[in-house]
């Protein structure tokens, strides 16, 4: 019995030693290759090292829950930019089943207002504690099938966790079955609808299926999961985010409660999304500058659109605009050239400045994008931060995110 408990003590040390040599994945989306037990650090940096090998930045953390060890290619905070990437490695490697994981507080929604006075380190506290716990995340051992194909070279050497399969007499949506689905986003104060896309994730592994367009019927697969729960998240920009629970071998169990109604052609899920309010801070995760420059690239337009809509919908809404770069550097800076907000030429006015400048003209060109579109100035305020408050050390793989503007919500 002595010998029992020993060896329960020693396998707890050497999962707590374990964890703490490996470090948590950072908020956001990562596009995950292989899939380890704690007690196989060993294994999971042999497969690292092989995946680098080939040619990809392969990093390693702990689950959620600090019960697996992913070994991941790619790290972002754009889901877009996170699937694509996955789709490119199932494409043109061996990783045919590389997926996408999601963390479990996801840095799109921030309550901390610093006061200008505030302390640096109060400041970087709250950062790191800033995103409303997404709750979508129940991380448990990934399916026997998931880490023998994700780590084929390793597959051998990887331990496999029991699974169990609900038997298919039980299910209502046929086994071969796709259920079709139409995503319903609407402003919940005039009833408009909304443009975007919905994120389908599978809520037993907390990994990203696939994104849906809102308004039209769409084709979801079976999970193959073991409970075919799903979780349905709308987190469009200048709206506050709504996740659903869907079973989808049991979708209409609880329609009342999660607003799906049935149709002919398929079912239709409603969200009424609500905006912003007072205090709320988000970043435009899809507002991106040419280099060294306050000109925003082309496809930052729909987002800073959607601003401007918001900003028409609700005359009293008051915002302020917080420019953040990477590092506190001085450098060249590149402006905007009279109304050109969205493109660069050899006309655009070339200086040098601090980092603080920098991120001041960035927030700025968004400023006078919105008075360009008819908003008065005086609902607006900026905030330069320069390289004060990244999220992300600056030399690291993650530093373009540091890179980046958000709006707070002052009045409304």
């Amino acid at each position: 019995m002595k010998i029992k408990y020993l060896l329960i003590v020693i396998g707890s040390l050497v999962s707590l030693s374990v964890k703490s040599q490996t470090t948590n994945i950072p908020p956001g989306y990562a596009v995950v290759v292989g899939a380890y037990s704690v007690n196989q650090q060993g294994l999971a940096n042999k497969f690292k090292k092989h995946v680098n090998n080939l040619g990809y930045k392969a990093e390693s953390g702990l689950s959620s829950r600090g019960t697996l060890i992913f070994v991941y290619t790619d790290h972002t905070q754009n889901f877009k930019e996170a699937l694509t990437k996955m789709r490119d490695l199932r494409g043109q490697t061996d990783f045919q089943d590389a997926w996408v994981h999601v963390s479990t507080a996801h840095s799109g929604e921030v309550t901390h207002k610093k006061a200008e006075n505030e302390p640096e380190e109060v400041t970087k506290a709250a950062q790191s504690n800033k995103a409303e716990p997404m709750e979508i995340v129940k991380v448990e051992p990934v399916a026997t099938n998931d880490i023998e194909e994700v780590s084929p070279v390793l597959k051998e050497e990887v331990e496999q966790p029991d699974v169990t399969v609900q038997p298919e007499e039980e299910l209502v949506v046929e086994k071969d079955d796709r259920f079709n689905v139409l995503f319903n986003l609407v402003n919940a104060v005039n009833n408009e609808p909304i443009q975007g896309e919905v994120q389908i994730i599978d809520s037993e592994r907390s990994k990203l299926l696939e994104t849906a367009e809102s308004g039209k019927f769409t084709p979801i697969d079976d999970p193959k999961n073991r409970t075919g729960e799903l979780i349905i998240l709308a987190d469009i920009f200048g709206f506050r985010k709504l996740q659903k629970e869907l079973n989808y071998y049991k979708p209409f169990e609880y329609a009342a409660d999660i607003g799906l109604d049935s149709t002919e052609n398929g079912a239709v899920l409603n969200f009424n999304l609500v905006r912003y309010h007072i205090g709320d801070i988000v970043t435009m995760y899809n507002v991106f500058f040419f280099k060294d420059a306050a000109v925003m690239r082309p496809e930052s337009k729909y987002e800073v659109l959607s601003l401007l809509e918001m900003l028409n919908e609700n005359k009293d809404l008051k915002i302020k605009i917080h420019g953040h770069v990477n590092g506190n550097n001085a450098g060249p800076i590149i402006s905007v050239e009279g109304n050109n907000f969205f493109s660069l030429s050899d006309n655009n006015p070339k200086g040098f400045g601090s980092a603080k400048e920098l991120s001041k003209q960035r927030a700025e060109v968004i400023r006078d994008f919105l008075i360009d579109n008819g908003i008065s100035p005086d609902r607006m305020e900026i905030k330069a931060w320069g390289g004060k408050r990244m999220l992300y050390d600056k030399n690291s793989t993650q530093a373009k995110y540091n890179v980046r503007v958000e709006i707070e919500i002052l009045e409304e």
